[in-house]
């Protein structure tokens, strides 16, 4: 059987990913000072994340060097990470508004009002479907 743990590859990954890690802090430390000159806060939230994104798979992409495309390729999966991480735990630049009274617009259990959606003969005649509780 032959050894799936080559030593040249496991060399390669690691210094692939310590190059990628390097170039993420970097592009932080150029995106936070970035941020202080242009007077925007660049320093969390989802632009950050997508700025990061973005320059990784474009630079990524157009370069044939090894160790600068581990670079872009780490800024990139990094950037990714954080955007999913910031999404999972709530983490938004909008704000949202809520209606004053019943259920938000999309929400299951929200009665459609105007909006009927199906064919209206079917509806009458499904068994066990008292006629008073459907929309009309």
């Amino acid at each position: 059987m032959k050894n799936p743990f080559k030593k040249s590859s496991i060399i390669d990954t690691v210094t692939n990913v310590a190059i990628g890690g390097a170039a993420n802090v970097a592009m932080d430390y150029a995106l936070n000072t970035i941020g202080e000159v242009a007077g925007v806060d660049l320093t969390s939230g989802t632009t950050k994340h997508a700025v990061k994104i973005a320059a990784g798979a474009i630079a990524g992409s157009m370069i044939s060097n090894k160790y600068a495309r581990a670079a872009f390729d780490g800024i990139a999966t990094v950037g990714a990470a954080n955007l999913i991480d910031g999404l999972v735990n709530g983490e938004t630049t909008t704000t949202t508004t809520t209606a004053t009274s019943g259920l938000p617009y999309g929400m299951i259990g929200r009665r459609p009002g105007a909006i009927r959606m199906g064919q209206q003969g079917f509806r009458k005649r499904v068994a066990g479907t008292p006629s008073a509780l459907m929309d009309k």
